[in-house]
């Protein structure tokens, strides 16, 4: 498999890899302009830069840039780090970064709508609901993966990451709550719950019943959405979609009550 083949299977995978292409090469340099090396999240390598100490260098400046946003140019003389060989290489080292990942608790008409604009947006969406009728990939044809089963089973195999944005937004507050009491102690970069100031006042008081310290409750985005005056489903499902753009730009970083 070569560089442009193992890139393809990283994003159908949704892993990070990092692309390190030599654009300057001086002297004795191992490589050519050109050369490319895919370092891997393990570590492992496709194709190569020269071998050696330049390629060891490269590969552990790409695991610390594994899930940064921005490239890098790095440039190296040889000599300075053991090749006997001479000269100089400049490389620049792209991350490939994973789509975020988006799941949704609930497949109803607030659901589908905001599993439309998340992929728009980029996001890697999952759908999950517990009604098979409306948890289907007919019906929701746009998301990357959407899950007909008990909300429970699924949360008991669900992994999250800092990286991950959780939306609960299901047809029972009983499934709401039971969802967002196990999503709390999960990691997470955005957790949003749909619902009234009285009914977001209530699960919050039985979080704190059930032992959830004030901070983790502070993270909770609920009632969820940009306040944009939205009333139907797809109207709300954009106040959805903005949020989720405003946090994921660092425009929001945390959720404020006031404005809710």
């Amino acid at each position: 498999m070569d560089v442009f083949e193992e890139i393809v299977e990283a994003r159908k995978k949704n892993v990070p890899v990092v692309l390190a292409t030599v654009v300057e090469s001086l002297g004795s340099a191992p490589r050519e302009e050109g050369a490319r090396m895919l370092v891997r999240k393990d570590g492992s390598t496709i194709g190569t830069i020269g071998g050696g100490a330049i390629e060891k260098k490269i590969v552990d400046e790409a695991l610390v840039l594994m899930n940064a946003a921005s490239p890098k140019l790095v440039r190296y003389e040889l000599a300075d780090i053991g090749m006997s060989c001479g000269g100089g290489m400049s490389v620049f080292m792209e991350p490939l970064i994973p789509a975020a990942k988006l799941i949704i608790f609930g497949a109803g008409h607030i659901g589908s709508a905001l599993a439309q604009l998340g992929k728009m947006l980029d996001f890697n969406v999952t759908v999950v609901d517990n009604r098979p009728e409306f948890a289907s990939p007919g019906r929701i044809p746009w998301a990357d993966a959407v899950i007909a089963a008990e909300y429970l089973k699924v949360l008991e195999g669900l992994s999250s990451s800092d990286n991950t944005y959780m939306v609960i937004v299901t047809h029972k507050h009983a499934h709401d709550f039971e969802i967002l009491e196990h999503l709390i102690h999960k990691p997470f970069r955005y957790l949003g719950m749909i619902g009234s100031r009285t009914k977001v006042a209530k699960v919050f008081q039985q979080l704190r019943q059930s032992k959830i310290g004030e901070d983790a409750i502070a993270k909770i985005f609920s009632p969820v959405g940009m306040k944009i005056g939205a009333n139907t489903p797809a109207e709300i499902a954009i106040s959805i979609a903005a949020e989720l753009v405003a946090v994921r730009s660092g425009l929001i970083t945390a959720p404020s009550r006031l404005e809710r």
